[in-house]
């Protein structure tokens, strides 16, 4: 009888029901499906994750810049955005601009780097404070009771701009440059410097900083606070002073919008020449101001042919009190003013070669004074390394 061989059982690499001939045809699909497998997962999954997730250090919000001069600390909080190329045309879109950021005022601000004024230039020092700082590099070159605080007249109308514009801009839209505002009745009956507005009238907000910041108008300055206040002008001035003690200027006291003396000349808005060139910065870097104050002379409305007809067939003519404009080379602001008690005061802001020098004069006797001052301070300034 003939042994028998074991067998050794085996499972074969495909089930036996499948036909020999098909075998070769099911490793090639296997092979085709892995390469596409492998093909979907290294090029179209990471696409997918890049569309979906954003690239590393891309901002998810807006983008800020800073706007404090350099060389400079670095400003507290956070920084500001730009401002947009066509301030006061809104879209429902647009993210209204903030208003330029500083470090607080405080006696530290400004680096004291004192220099013997020239003689000539000494013997017409004729008025109770003033300051002459580089703007840029925040160094105080000459003072003269510079954190005393003295009556400022209509350099008031600094702050009723700055915070005019504030409000303009963190309204969301609701106010713009062209918004029309209403003249108020107590708005017509402010004295002194004017434009002689008319409760009949209407003007944009562009044309009432026009007026405040090119004529010193103590009518459009109040309307113009009474507006951005909701009808209440004295509600502006107390936001005046608040803005004043939120960037540090402790002896900025604010009666009213315009300057002009209150309870029979007994009380004035006071300043002192330190925190007024401070101020001066923050306006350096808005735009909707600064296209105004550098203005000799402009027109209310020349083209406006129903308007010059209700005023009696002439223009208003806008001219601005700061005599260091087109005489003093790089002038561009910011601000004159006059009371009995304030004297002749002025705020000036001059930029040559890239270079911004400020000039402040409280209390002068006469406007020749004032002016002969600040033209040779500003032009030894520049001379200062």
């Amino acid at each position: 009888m003939r042994p028998q061989t074991a067998r050794i059982a085996s499972n074969p690499p495909f089930p036996c029901f499948v036909p020999m001939k098909l075998k070769p045809i099911i490793i090639i699909a296997s092979i085709v499906v892995i390469i596409h497998l492998l093909l979907f997962c290294f090029l179209v999954l990471p696409h997918q994750r890049k569309n979906q997730e954003p690239e590393p250090d891309a901002p998810t919000a807006k983008t800020e810049v800073t706007n404090a001069p350099a060389p400079s600390p670095a400003a507290p909080g956070p920084a500001e955005p730009s401002v947009p190329t066509s301030p006061g045309v809104a879209t429902p879109e647009a993210q209204p601009a903030e208003m330029p950021r500083l470090p607080l005022y405080s006696p530290e601000f400004f680096t004291r780097d004192l220099r013997p004024l020239p003689q000539k230039i000494a013997s017409k020092v004729n008025c109770r404070s003033g300051c002459v700082i580089d703007l840029d590099t925040r160094r105080l070159f000459w003072e003269l009771s510079p954190t005393t605080p003295y009556p400022i007249a209509s350099v008031t109308k600094m702050m009723t701009a700055y915070l005019a514009v504030k409000t303009m801009r963190e309204s969301n839209g609701a106010i713009t440059l062209q918004t029309p505002v209403k003249v108020s009745v107590n708005a017509s009956h402010i004295g002194g410097r004017r434009v002689w507005l008319d409760p009949k009238e209407t003007f944009t907000f562009d044309e009432l900083l026009k007026c405040v910041l090119v004529h010193s108008a103590n009518d459009a300055a109040y309307l113009l606070g009474e507006f951005c206040a909701g009808g209440s002008a004295p509600a502006f001035v107390a936001q005046m002073n608040e803005q004043a003690k939120a960037m540090g200027c402790n002896s900025m006291v604010f009666l009213n919008t315009n300057g002009l003396p209150e309870n029979k000349g007994k009380d004035q808005n006071l300043a002192c020449a330190l925190e007024l060139a401070y101020l001066s910065l923050h306006l350096l870097n808005i735009p909707e101001i600064m296209k105004w104050t550098g203005v000799k002379k402009e027109y209310l409305r020349e083209n406006d042919e129903a308007f010059i007809k209700r005023n009696k067939g002439g223009a208003t003519m806008l001219s601005s009190s700061n005599t260091l404009l087109g005489r003093c080379p790089g002038v561009n602001g910011m601000k004159t003013g006059y009371t009995d008690k304030a004297g002749y005061c002025v705020v000036i802001t001059c930029e040559r070669n890239n270079r911004r020098m400020g000039v402040v004069i409280l209390s002068s006797p006469t406007a020749k004074e004032r002016d002969a001052l600040a033209t040779a301070l500003v032009e030894w300034a520049y001379t200062q390394k």
